[in-house]
C-alpha cells in the first residue's frame, strides 16, 4: 500500500490528475 500512496504521490506531482490515477488503478485491476 505504501509503495502505491509513494506512486500516487510522484504521478500527481507530476501533473497527473485524480481521473488519471483513478484509470490507472483500474487498468492495474483489470490485469
Amino acid at each position: 500500500a505504501d509503495l502505491v500512496y509513494h506512486l500516487l504521490v510522484l504521478l500527481s506531482a507530476r501533473g497527473y490528475g485524480i481521473g488519471d490515477v483513478e484509470q490507472v488503478l483500474r487498468e492495474r485491476h483489470a490485469g
